[in-house]
């Protein structure tokens, strides 16, 4: 009984949350002026687009995993990721199937589209109209508040890299779908286990270095002509 009290009390909150940040969302957007005239932009081939932004987030995802590797070494880091998968594997038990299906809605489909709109389809747009002139600037400000909100010292780090690489995709694109497919990549893919030891995580670092130069340039070449 005090296990199926604790699951709809988490269920509950899990809800409100998404619901409080619909809220906030529509609040904000209803607050913020855009001045699309200070930003002039028009985003090159889609699909071409598209590519060098998913070789830009599998590159992130391997960097990511060499993060969450190296820093499962240290004892502190290694009791807190162990504490939150003890959460959610107590929750997946508890809940049985709806258990499930609210973790896969919740990480999979609602947290990227909900933060997508939120951090970068608000917050960071707003940034960029403000610091048109330094548009990293605005990214590193957008991705550091991503990055607080996770509220976990693990996410927390890996968020502000993930942060600032969909950032940067936003700033060249201009497409809030594309940061939505690639946050939904990352998180479908942060729940698969990826093998990872001291030779596979080397692997990983070259690997992902290599991915993110390919798209980031790329994806530079083609659309900076484009941003005034």
């Amino acid at each position: 009984m005090k296990y199926k009290e604790s699951f709809k009390l988490v269920t509950i909150t899990v809800v409100l949350m998404d619901v409080l940040l619909v809220l906030t969302c529509r609040f904000i957007s209803s607050k913020i002026k855009f001045s699309e005239s200070v930003i002039k932009f028009k985003a090159q081939s889609k699909l071409k687009n598209l590519i060098y932004s998913i070789s830009l987030i599998l590159g992130y995802i391997l960097i990511k995993c060499l993060i969450i590797y190296t820093l499962s070494e240290i004892s502190y880091f290694r009791e807190l990721n162990h504490y939150e998968s003890f959460f959610v594997n107590s929750y997946l038990k508890h809940g049985k199937l709806i258990g499930y299906v609210i973790i896969f809605l919740q990480i999979i489909i609602v947290g990227p589209i909900l933060e997508e709109i939120l951090f970068r389809g608000i917050l960071l747009k707003s940034l960029l109209n403000k610091y048109y002139e330094k548009p990293f600037k605005a990214i590193i400000y957008s991705s550091v508040v991503f990055a607080i909100i996770h509220m976990n010292l693990i996410q927390s780090i890996t968020a502000l890299l993930g942060a600032f690489i969909l950032g940067i995709i936003y700033y060249y694109t201009r497409s809030i779908k594309i940061c939505i497919f690639l946050h939904i990549i990352n998180n479908f893919l942060a729940i698969v286990r990826i093998p990872t030891n001291s030779l596979i995580a080397v692997i990983y670092l070259i690997l992902g270095l290599y991915l993110i130069n390919i798209g980031y340039r790329n994806l530079i070449n083609k659309n900076e002509k484009n941003v005034d």
